[in-house]
C-alpha cells in the first residue's frame, strides 16, 4: 500500500513540476510585455538612459570614473558594505 502512495506522489510531483514550468514562462512573457517592454519602449522614446555616462568629457575613449583609494583596516574589512 506504501509503494502505491509512493508511485502516486512521484506521479503528482511530475505533473505539477510540468504544469509550474508552463505557468512561470506565461508569467515571465505576460512580465516582459506589459512591464519591461513598455518601459523600455518609453525610454527609447525620450531619449533617456539609465547608464551614468555624464560623468565623462565629450572626448574621453572610456567613461571610467576614477575612484580614489581607500584605507585598508581591518575594521572596515570586518565590514561588509
Amino acid at each position: 500500500m506504501l509503494e502505491i502512495f509512493k508511485q502516486l506522489w512521484v506521479g503528482w510531483n511530475r505533473g505539477i513540476r510540468a504544469v509550474l514550468r508552463v505557468q512561470s514562462q506565461a508569467i515571465m512573457t505576460l512580465a516582459y510585455f506589459f512591464a519591461i517592454g513598455p518601459i523600455s519602449i518609453l525610454f527609447r522614446l525620450t531619449g533617456r538612459t539609465l547608464l551614468d555616462r555624464g560623468a565623462a568629457p565629450p572626448d574621453a575613449r572610456s567613461f571610467w570614473v576614477p575612484r580614489s583609494p581607500v584605507e585598508a583596516s581591518m575594521k572596515d574589512a570586518s565590514r561588509p558594505f
